[in-house]
C-alpha cells in the first residue's frame, strides 16, 4: 500500500496486526514514549536494527 504523507513524497507502507505479550507491549510503548515516537515507529526501528536493513 502506498501512503502519501505530505502530498509530494509517496512512502511504501504495509499495515499489519500482531499479537504481543502484554509485558512486551508495555516495554515497547514505554520506550516509544520516551523517544517521542509512536509504537509503530519504535517497532520499525527495532526490526530495522535486528535485520540490518539499510534505509
Amino acid at each position: 500500500m502506498t501512503d502519501d504523507t505530505n502530498g509530494d513524497e509517496a512512502v511504501d507502507l504495509t499495515r499489519t496486526t500482531i499479537e504481543l505479550d502484554r509485558e512486551v507491549w508495555r516495554e515497547v510503548r514505554s520506550d516509544a514514549v520516551a523517544d517521542g515516537a509512536n509504537v509503530s515507529e519504535k517497532l520499525e526501528e527495532v526490526l530495522v536494527d535486528y535485520y540490518g536493513v539499510d534505509r
